[in-house]
This record gives structure tokens, sequence and C-alpha cells, in this order.
């Protein structure tokens, strides 16, 4: 049922069905799972989220991304593996391959890094009842500690 295309869930399914020696179909939904899980999501306004990706990338950079990438490739791990699909790396192979400049790279990492909030905005609806959601502030952190407490304490 998986689709032959997507390698990095087609090797998954292998790796299961080696481990296991079950088909990795057969294997959802057997039982309940063995603990309480409670969804927490945390929201900002866009143009701040934004805001916060372009200084998270520049200080990636700052931080050595394009060393690392390159030092990476130096010992022999190939640009295709699925680890470097990663938003981040892919941008900076092209970049050190010669196909696109580093402020091309750049722009690149920010964009697909918002078009994957965009995806997650859409995946994890704030209208979802399972999701408890709260604003991104200073006092979240005591809302979210006590409305873990309360429910720990509901068992």
């Amino acid at each position: 049922k998986i689709d032959y295309r997507n390698l990095r869930r087609t090797i998954r399914a292998l790796e299961v069905i080696l481990r296991s020696g079950e088909k990795f179909s057969g294997q959802r939904g057997h039982s309940q799972p063995p603990y309480r899980a409670m969804q927490i999501g945390l929201s900002m306004p866009r143009a701040e989220l934004y805001a916060r990706i372009d200084s998270r990338v520049d200080a990636m950079l700052v931080a050595g991304l394009v060393e690392e990438t390159k030092t990476l490739l130096e010992m022999g791990y190939a640009p295709d593996l699925p680890t470097f699909s990663a938003i981040g790396y892919q941008e900076i192979i092209d970049h050190l391959l010669g196909v696109i400049t580093l402020e091309q790279a750049v722009i690149l990492i920010k964009r697909r890094t918002r078009q994957l909030v965009r995806r997650q905005a859409n995946w994890f609806k704030e209208e979802d009842p399972d999701i408890h959601w709260f604003e991104v502030r200073n006092e979240s952190i005591a809302d979210v500690e006590t409305l873990l407490r309360n429910w720990l304490d509901s068992d």
C-alpha cells in the first residue's frame, strides 16, 4: 500500500518487515498504546514566526552549516542520501556544487521553511479539539505546566 516512489517510507517498511517478520500494514491498530497522549500546539503571528525563521537560518549559517555540509560530503556521504533531504542541506549542497550562490541557497532555505510552516498549519488545525493550543508568549510555559499538572492529576 506504500507508494514505491516514496523511498523513505519504502525503506522504513522493509526495515520493520525484516525486523519483525510481519507485514508493515498488518502491525497497525493491534492494541491500544500503553500510554496516554496529549497534543499541545504552539502558535504565534505568522509575521513573527517568519522573522524567527529568518533569524534561525542566519544563526545556522553563522554556526557553520556550510562547513558542516562540506565536511560531510568530504567524508564520503553521498549528496542524494535521504538524510540530506532536510531543509538546508540540499540547498547548501547545491551551493557547494556551484549550482546556486550562497545568497540563493539562503533564500531557498527560508522559503522552504515557510512552506513547511504552511503545510503544518494545514495539518494541525487550531479547530482540532484534540489539540490544546497556546499562543507563544512569556506566560505560555506556566499555562502549559498548569494544563499538564491538571491532566496528570486526572488519572
